[in-house]
């Protein structure tokens, strides 16, 4: 929430309630002869980087801008896809990559990215290094969510979505900002005319997006 505009912030009442657990597990893989690696996630480094992993001198190819980045503070030979699977699919098949890579990745992920780059032509394999547990509403924001009041969620994953999919149920006044249609599509099914998405897959989309929505609903309170 820390990268929206001040404007943005003012204007609403911020609620934090992670709907995943992060649990690093590894094992940490065997790099020997890999030659490039596949990030999909800020948790995917994070993990590795807590197994003791270390930076080779191979490309780090990452799925969005925020993944990028913190690849890059890191200290990895970075490069940034479009924000999706497909398109980090592309990014191997059009820049060339001969492999071996590694995806590192969480346990429930989406894309089937190795699987459809070594079919491709491009021998991949993957690691889990973390699990995503999911977790239920607090009091907090039930309580919050019983004012009846226009409540917007921003989703960054088909896990976190289907998890919102559970636990929303009856809180109709939940409006629904998803990272990527893939997103959208695990939401509720009848929440499709209360959920956008944003123009770009990452950060800076979701910033875009979330920052548009508190207008938007701002402007509709200061109406009725």
């Amino acid at each position: 929430m820390s990268a929206l505009p001040q404007q943005a912030r003012d204007a609403v009442d911020i609620l934090i309630n992670p709907l995943l657990t992060i649990r690093v597990t590894g094992p940490l893989p065997d790099l020997e002869g890999v030659t490039g690696l596949i990030f999909t996630s800020a948790n995917a480094l994070d993990a590795y980087m807590a197994l003791g992993g270390r930076v080779p001198d191979v490309p780090a190819i990452a799925v969005g801008t925020a993944t990028g980045r913190a690849a890059r503070a890191l200290g990895f030979r970075t490069e940034v896809a479009g924000g999706t699977a497909d398109q980090v699919i592309g990014h191997v098949l059009d820049n060339g990559f001969k492999g071996p890579l590694l995806h590192l990745r969480g346990e429930i992920a989406i894309g089937d990215i190795a699987g459809r780059l070594s079919a491709a032509g491009v021998e991949t394999s993957d690691a889990v290094l973390y699990t995503q547990g999911i977790e239920p509403f607090a009091d907090a924001t039930r309580a919050a969510l019983s004012q009846d009041r226009l409540t917007l969620a921003p989703v960054f994953s088909p896990r976190t979505a289907q998890q919102l999919r559970s636990e929303s149920m009856g809180f109709d006044q939940i409006r629904f900002a998803a990272i990527s249609e893939a997103v959208a599509q695990a939401l509720p099914a009848d929440a499709a005319h209360r959920t956008r998405i944003a123009h770009r897959p990452d950060r800076d989309g979701m910033v875009d997006l979330v920052t548009d929505m508190i207008a938007d609903a701002t402007n509709l309170e200061r109406r009725l």
